[in-house]
């Protein structure tokens, strides 16, 4: 798993302007000579986050949002990883029912894994179960409170039930750990109208 992570980083951090840095962290974390540990996940996801923040154009913050989401969807299990790619197929199939049983199974298996969370949230939305969505999102964030994806998730749920106030606050929070949501964005700007008015 760790040389997953690392490699999703290193890959990452040569799409930038700072080759330079990359070449270093690639020469300190030899894997190839074993002795020197990388970085945990948690350190490699605060130096991926820093950057998506400083990213000077998409291109460069495309990387690292597929670094942090190739690293999120990374279970550590053979068996879960399996379930979660069944769950992606039944979704890209449109069949919810299908989806709904691998990412349940995957939350049942691993309780610790926010994104089996995520995804069965997911699968709530699109059947319009929205408090069970608002539950399983609860729970991605409590495990990852970084979530973006979750966090915007959050906010469209609060503004189809009428919390435009709620929904504000989650859209800028998750815009405030990925300012590349132009999604968002674009959402934002008629609730502060709404919400907070033109000002004076």
């Amino acid at each position: 798993m760790r040389f997953r992570i690392l490699a999703a980083l290193l890959a990452a951090m040569l799409l930038t302007a700072n080759a330079a840095w990359a070449e270093t962290q690639m020469r300190e974390y030899d894997l190839r000579e074993g002795d020197v540990v990388p970085p945990g996940r948690e350190e490699v996801l605060d130096v991926l986050f820093e950057r998506l923040a400083a990213a000077e154009n998409e291109a460069e913050s495309r990387s690292f949002e597929s670094a942090i989401r190739e690293i999120w969807l990374d279970s550590g299990s053979p068996s879960i990883d399996l379930l979660m790619e069944r769950g992606f197929d039944a979704l890209r199939e449109k069949n919810y029912d299908r989806a709904y049983f691998y990412f349940d199974e995957v939350v049942t298996l691993a309780p610790d894994f926010a994104e089996g969370w995520d995804k069965r949230a997911a699968v709530h939305y699109v059947r319009e179960d929205y408090a069970e969505a608002l539950r399983d999102i609860e729970q991605v964030l409590r495990l990852e409170p970084r979530h973006y994806q979750a966090m915007a998730g959050l906010g469209i749920i609060l503004e189809e039930l009428g919390d435009k106030k709620g929904a504000l606050e989650a859209f800028r929070r998750a815009l405030a750990l990925n300012p590349w949501l132009e999604d968002l964005k674009d959402r934002i700007a008629p609730l502060e109208l709404e919400v907070e008015g033109r000002g004076i």
